[in-house]
């Protein structure tokens, strides 16, 4: 288990994680044949650990919030699913509900996706220094309400949750994955990272409690309107500059490999002594000569 209290691993320690067990490479001259970069696949791999209110905080995470949960802002407006109206407790009494519960009550199974907020790495703030790290090592992130949140309906009609947060939701790293902007850094340097197939899956998992939980009522709803909108803008805006990802992954790789993290050349060979590798020529430019008329 290596533990991040307040941080998480940067693309070079997840990857020597993923390649050698380990958040640093073997010593220079350890791997002299291919088999003894074959002996480096184990059945199981490191898992990471992460502080969660940290990574809500400072991490991925902080481009979350509860408003972008629809049944929150729902539950509070009194938008029930047709069919699915919520009953008004005997007079005098409320009716609690757990997350488990409000998710039930309005037609969600238990393990469908609609339970969790999937959010894309790559379209968030693509100028953050975190940006190329963060993609790299999370990239897709999902994130869950909190189990023990309640949804409370009064009797005379009014609504509160309480105790609510986000968390996020057990990650792992390895080299599938459903979005297209991981597929195509994946494809680009997969066989510069992992040419014969040793990497593992390396789990990802978040510790902790958070810190910060929060109570709502109605009045509350253009609060977290104005937060879903903000987020959804913020995504929206950076979406162009995320198109940069595959190309900054790239580079990343190949920085990787001239500071001999990653063991081959570009032919995917692996070498004896690790030497840096070389970034490409750029190609010559053709300037077409003037010619008198």
């Amino acid at each position: 288990m290596v533990a991040f209290a307040m941080g998480a691993p940067t693309a070079e320690e997840i990857i020597c994680l993923y390649l050698y067990d380990d958040i640093k490479p073997p010593a220079p001259g350890t791997l002299k044949t291919k088999q003894d970069v074959l002996n480096l696949a184990k059945p199981t791999r490191q898992d990471v650990e992460i502080d969660k209110d940290w990574f809500m905080k400072h991490g991925g995470g902080r481009f979350m919030h509860i408003g972008r949960f629809n049944i929150v802002r729902n539950f509070l407006a009194k938008q029930d699913p047709p069919n699915r109206t919520l009953p008004l407790p005997p007079k005098g009494q409320v009716k609690v509900y757990s997350t488990s519960d409000i998710f039930d009550a309005y037609g969600v199974r238990q393990h469908d996706a609609a339970r969790q907020f999937g959010l894309k790495q790559y379209e968030y703030d693509p100028d953050n220094n975190d940006f190329a790290d963060r993609c790299e090592v999370f990239g897709s992130s999902d994130f869950k309400i909190n189990d023990w949140a309640r949804f409370i309906v009064k009797a005379d009609g009014t609504r509160e949750i309480q105790s609510i947060c986000v968390e996020p939701v057990e990650d792992n790293y390895d080299y599938t994955s459903s979005s297209w902007e991981a597929k195509v850094s994946n494809a680009l340097t997969e066989s510069m990272i992992d040419p014969w197939n040793i990497g593992r899956k390396v789990i990802i998992k978040f510790t902790g409690n958070i810190h910060s939980v929060h109570n709502f009522s109605w009045m509350d709803l253009p609060m977290l309107e104005n937060q879903n909108n903000r987020l959804k803008a913020l995504q929206a805006s950076s979406f162009k500059k995320a198109l940069k990802f595959p190309e900054l992954h790239a580079k990343k790789m190949m920085s990787l490999a001239a500071k001999s993290i990653l063991y081959w050349k570009m032919s995917f060979v692996p070498v004896l002594v690790p030497t840096p590798v070389p970034l490409p020529m750029p190609l010559p430019v053709s300037v077409p000569v003037a010619r008198d008329a």
